[in-house]
């Protein structure tokens, strides 16, 4: 496959991999293209960018070998140093790339099984990732890179997409969907300017530092039964650290499928995370809209491309948000008391 890959070829040649080069798999991933190498002297990933994503490259790359000069019970993504240079960032006509060591593992699963039922160690993944984001903000807590340019979508949050598009504005028309839709972006409009209004008055006296701000599944590995790497540092960033705790609990019990019991998954997750953290008072009073807003980000990060998404995705976001919305709005009482409880002083 090399033969016709030119970032394949050009890693070949920037990182001196012996021959036969193999692309195993094309590994998941929502914004790059990420290929499993093996060659004959190990096995590593390819990840090939845009080269209008120069600058965010140095700064996620900036940031993962600052911590990966800390101790910790995780790998990280390291980037190599190319043979015949000092830099890690290669490049060639269609674009740039970079190369890290492969990590074995897998992403945990905490979507219903086909027979409706949990994973059986999803509580355990929970625990674990959990004490995972814990220990990983509390070595960021000394980082010094804390602002990001440019313009980063967790510094902006839902304005990240102007001036293209104002999200108190949105509607069915900008993006092919019809007349019948308007009710559904006039719940987007109401929900946009609740948000911003959440981010405007309460969200800056929380608790900042540089985080992840995408701890999700789908960015750990999981190996024996522990997190055995934090992956994509992309979106990290200054940034409210309860967002990616607001994150981590949005994913994992399912908030956007009406979960009928996620206590147990939840209560796992924040009794790992309390090991390193307690939550402020104020950051579990806030905990509600801080999942709204981090529900809301994938609508305004797709839209910002510039291919913009269909409106299928676009209304399947927001519907997404509602079912979200609408659990929280009849469990936000225990919820509440479960994040009072798991992190009382």
């Amino acid at each position: 496959m090399h033969e016709i890959n030119p970032f394949v070829a050009a890693a070949i040649q920037a990182f001196d991999l012996i021959e036969p080069v193999q692309v195993v798999a094309q590994l998941a991933s929502a914004n790059n293209l990420s290929l499993h190498l093996r060659a004959s002297n190990g096995d590593f990933v390819l990840k090939c960018y845009p080269y209008e994503r120069q600058d965010w490259l140095f700064y996620e790359h900036q940031l993962v070998m600052w911590l990966a000069r800390h101790p910790s019970s995780f790998a990280l993504p390291v980037p190599m140093i190319m043979i015949r240079s000092i830099s890690y960032l290669g490049s060639v006509v269609q674009g740039l790339f970079t190369l890290t060591p492969y990590i074995t593992g897998e992403a945990p699963e905490f979507r219903l099984l086909p027979n409706g039922q949990q994973h059986p160690t999803i509580n355990q993944w929970a625990y674990v990732m959990g004490t995972a984001l814990g220990e990983l903000q509390t070595l960021l807590q000394t980082c010094p890179m804390r602002e990001r340019r440019p313009y980063a979508l967790f510094q902006a949050l839902l304005n990240y997409a102007q001036p293209r598009y104002d999200p108190l504005q949105l509607s069915a028309a900008q993006f092919g969907g019809s007349a019948s839709d308007a009710e559904l972006w006039a719940w987007w409009r109401s929900e946009a300017a609740s948000l911003m209004a959440f981010v405007a008055n309460e969200y800056p006296s929380l608790p900042q530092q540089v985080c992840h701000n995408d701890f999700a599944p789908p960015n750990i590995l999981m190996r024996y039964g522990r997190v055995a790497a934090i992956l994509d540092f992309e979106f990290a960033c200054s940034a409210a650290r309860a967002l990616d705790v607001a994150m981590a609990l949005r994913m994992i019990m399912q908030l956007d499928s009406n979960p009928a019991n996620p206590w147990a998954v939840a209560e796992q997750f924040c009794r790992g995370y309390a090991e390193w953290i307690k939550l402020t008072p104020q950051e579990i009073a806030a905990m509600p809209q801080l999942i709204g807003l981090r529900t809301a980000i994938p609508l305004i990060w797709a839209i910002s491309k510039p291919d913009l998404p269909s409106h299928t995705s676009l209304e399947q976001a927001i519907r997404r948000m509602q079912a979200s919305k609408a659990w929280m709005y009849q469990q936000q009482g225990q919820f509440i008391v479960l994040l009072q409880t798991m992190f009382a002083s």
